[in-house]
């Protein structure tokens, strides 16, 4: 079955695709053109984002290349984003939602990693067949490896401004 875009950022587009060999659904991230030193940054995100093993962060499941262009196979989560599902929840729901969120966020620390993107359209909120909901952090795109130097140019803005933290602003 072909690929049917979901999503586009900065750098990448996201399209829904079937995998017959597992028969799921899969969320294939795509960079939206061709340039060797994105493609490195987006196998360093892969990498990054496949280290966090916590139920609220999207699932890594392959990097890989199709017609030349570099991919990242996901978890395809079947949700909206925050900003989008905040104006039909309650309050109550929204706190439990946020409260998972930051464990995940804590889970990524834990590995070693900081987001540094984290706003409500990198939060995918799904509604399960019994009603619940569960938020999904997605994009690491920008995400910093305590362990990895290089990757941040001092005074480099990364990130979406109006939820940078006050020392990245």
């Amino acid at each position: 079955e072909t690929a049917v875009p979901i999503g586009k950022g900065g750098m990448g587009e996201v399209a829904r695709a079937w995998d017959p060999t597992l028969r799921r659904w899969v969320a294939l991230k795509f960079l939206r053109f061709a340039d060797p030193e994105l493609e490195e940054r987006m196998v360093a995100e892969a990498r990054a984002q496949a280290r966090v093993q916590h139920p609220n962060v999207c699932q890594v499941f392959e990097v890989g290349r199709h017609d030349g262009r570099v991919f990242i196979a996901m978890q395809f989560i079947d949700g909206k984003p925050l900003n989008e599902a905040a104006s039909d929840l309650g309050t109550e729901q929204k706190v439990a939602l946020v409260r998972t969120v930051a464990e995940a966020i804590h889970a990524a620390h834990t590995a070693g990693l900081v987001h540094r993107d984290v706003k409500p359209a990198n939060i995918l909120v799904e509604t399960l067949e019994d009603g619940s909901l569960k938020p999904t952090v997605v994009d690491f795109g920008i995400a910093r490896e305590h362990e990895v130097p290089g990757a941040t140019v001092t005074g480099q803005v990364l990130g979406t401004p109006g939820y940078l933290s006050p020392e990245q602003a």
